[in-house]
């Protein structure tokens, strides 16, 4: 049985083998469809600044003769167990045979971006010009477009179809990321005299349960996942390592926690006599796109002539849209119809799919009216 060029589309892509930092196939392939387009088609340098990557970010331009410039932006890789990939229709849904991931994120949303440039060139209506942003790299940390230049960017607002959910959900934020790293180092003793040592041990309890963790409030969660103490139980323990993510959607919430955290340190070392090392990492900050801006509303003209209710509500997880916009862009997520993704049970709605490129397609043509 035939199915939309989308749904196609989807499955070819789905069965390429990849995953983050092994994209060269998948990009050679999108940048051969792109050129195909009429689109202008580079590859950026990212590979290069990126341990073991094989590709780099593709950009591409399609000039619909219009003024103006839009931005759609989708990630190449996908989480692990993604190879082998045997898409299957199931009640309306794409799932995988059940042993591996689907990659509906982000092909779905790659897939999109593919099928609306298709329609646009087809409808023989003017439009802007279309920028278009494929990076890799994204699960790991968003690498690529850590590593995209973009200033090469005209648009002033876009699209990043990467978010889970149904279509007609607008994500206007997202989680800002940092990793913490404590490390401190006591001195050891004969566990029977306990005063002779520095116990790191405690030392690092003390920090962490001054801290706090969890949810800190409702923009601001803490997670300490790892705890390493490798001493022998009749030894006072002279070294510990723990790590944590902390996301927040507020930035300066964010720069507390982290100044807090080396502050207590701080304050642990001079009572405890043990060395102690606070470092932070943050991976990309935290972004808010008002409701007002541009990408939303032009967001509600298209699901409003589409006939479907859109939702707008704020994200959890970064994704690229984080640091593109650092360059002062307004962009926000857009669903496209997969749930339960980097899992087994990730399906996407094959509706939901079709309706994507039409998405893409009246967003640029909309803009242009």
């Amino acid at each position: 049985m035939s199915q939309a060029p989308i749904v196609e589309e989807f499955i070819e892509l789905a069965k390429i083998d990849t995953f983050s930092r092994q994209e060269r196939a998948i990009v050679d392939t999108v940048k051969a469809k792109l050129e195909s387009l009429g689109c202008t088609v580079t590859e950026d340098d990212a590979a290069s600044k990126i341990d073991g990557a094989t590709a780099g970010n593709v950009f591409a331009v399609l000039d619909g003769g219009l003024e103006g410039s839009i931005l759609f932006c989708a990630h190449l890789d996908r989480v692990q167990n993604g190879f082998g990939i045997r898409p299957q229709v199931e009640d309306g849904k794409l799932v995988s045979d059940g042993t591996t991931i689907l990659a509906a994120d982000d092909l779905s949303g790659v897939s999109a971006i593919l099928d609306g440039l298709r329609r646009l060139k087809a409808s023989g209506q003017k439009f802007p010009r279309i920028e278009v942003l494929f990076t890799v790299c994204e699960e790991i940390g968003l690498r690529g477009s850590f590593n995209f230049d973009a200033s090469v960017l005209h648009s002033r607002f876009g699209y990043v179809l990467d978010s889970p959910g149904r279509i007609g959900r607008v994500l206007r934020s997202a989680m800002g990321k940092a990793q913490l790293f404590l490390e401190v180092t006591g001195e050891p003793a004969h566990a029977a005299y306990p005063e002779r040592g520095k116990s790191a041990l405690r030392a690092a309890v003390q920090v962490l349960s001054s801290i706090g963790d969890s949810r800190v409030d409702e923009e601001t969660v803490i997670n300490w996942s790892y705890f390493d103490c490798p001493s022998p139980c009749n030894t006072i323990p002279d070294h510990v390592l723990a790590k944590a993510f902390a996301m927040s959607r507020n930035n300066d919430k964010l720069a507390a926690y982290i100044q807090a955290f080396q502050e207590v340190s701080a304050a642990v070392a001079q009572t405890t006599g043990c060395k102690i090392e606070a470092r932070a990492i943050v991976d990309y900050p935290a972004f808010h796109t008002p409701d007002s801006a541009a990408p939303v509303q032009l967001a509600k003209r298209v699901f409003d002539e589409m006939g479907i209710h859109m939702s707008v509500e704020d994200g959890a997880g970064g994704f690229d849209a984080n640091l593109l916009s650092r360059a002062g862009i307004a962009l926000v997520g857009l669903s496209t119809g997969y749930t339960a993704n980097h899992t087994i049970k990730e399906s996407l709605v094959i509706e939901d799919l079709i309706h994507s490129g039409e998405m893409v397609a009246k967003l640029a043509l909309q803009y242009g009216a």
